[in-house]
């Protein structure tokens, strides 16, 4: 799934639990990750390109993207809200382990 750079929008819902994994401060990517589980066999990779400023709890329960104007995203869940100003959100779930790097972009972050 991508969301931005002249799409319609879009959003992405997950009643996950999703924890800031790693920001990169020379190439502006984040990298938000859902774990696998005992109960949930797949990791959920949300991935910013291009980020311009961030203001997010480190970890979160549940997550909501919506694109509410160019470059902006809200992302809301149980008992938080935050944003990223960021070009681009990609998404990829997959059966990759703990610290396998995220399949979204080259580099492996």
């Amino acid at each position: 799934m991508r969301m931005g750079s002249g799409d319609d929008g879009g959003s992405f819902d997950s009643h996950r639990r999703f924890q800031v994994w790693r920001y990169t401060v020379s190439m502006r990517q984040l990298l938000l990750r859902s774990t696998k589980t005992a109960d949930v066999p797949t990791r959920v990779d949300v991935f910013f390109q291009d980020v311009q400023s961030i203001d997010l709890p480190t970890a979160m329960d549940e997550l909501r993207v919506e694109m509410t104007a160019p470059r902006e995203y809200r992302l809301t869940g149980k008992g938080w809200s935050g944003r990223v100003n960021a070009a681009l959100v990609r998404v990829a779930e997959d059966g990759g382990e703990y610290n396998d790097p995220s399949s979204l972009f080259i580099g492996g972050l």
